[in-house]
């Protein structure tokens, strides 16, 4: 069947074929089906056609199991040093407006992989928007944290 441009390749999108193939056509094995479902089609498919490995968009950032949050943190919220690939850990906070300190809200701290990271200018109060990977029971809790401006984030060492 014919894919647009865009969406998941499932199993159902593909079939297999015996086919001799030249040098310099880079097609998806049989043996390979499993490293292009659940990546996107970077052109529209047509139906029964070869599918080369330059068809195939990228494999998503985020592994099963995971979902990807963006969490805006308030300067001093989060290490200044951190870099994608870094572990860390958002930790609920209160919202300090109205109070000259922050207290720890209930909840417990959700373990995430930073895949992102774009810091806000020095001279700004802007948020510095970390892109995070964690377990999807707890994406919920971390993206509720960050729309309330009760999210910090913790660098875990090792």
């Amino acid at each position: 069947r014919p894919v647009a441009a865009g969406p998941v390749l499932s199993v159902g999108d593909l079939r297999s074929a015996l086919v001799s193939t030249g040098r310099g056509l880079a097609v998806v094995p049989v043996a390979a089906e499993q490293s292009v479902v659940g990546r996107r089609a970077a052109v529209a498919l047509v139906a029964g056609a070869l599918l080369t490995t330059s068809e195939v968009g990228a494999p998503p950032p985020v592994a099963a199991g995971f979902d990807e949050v963006a969490v805006g943190l308030k300067p001093g919220a989060c290490p200044p040093d951190v870099a994608p690939g870094d572990r860390v850990q958002v930790v609920p906070v209160a919202s300090s407006s109205g109070s000259s300190t922050a207290g720890v809200t209930s909840g417990s701290p959700v373990a995430a992989t930073v895949l992102a990271v774009d810091a806000a200018p020095a001279d700004t109060s802007n948020p510095t928007v970390l892109s995070l990977q964690v377990a999807t029971r707890d994406a919920g809790q971390v993206a509720s944290l960050a729309a309330a401006g009760q999210a910090s984030a913790v660098e875990v060492g090792g």
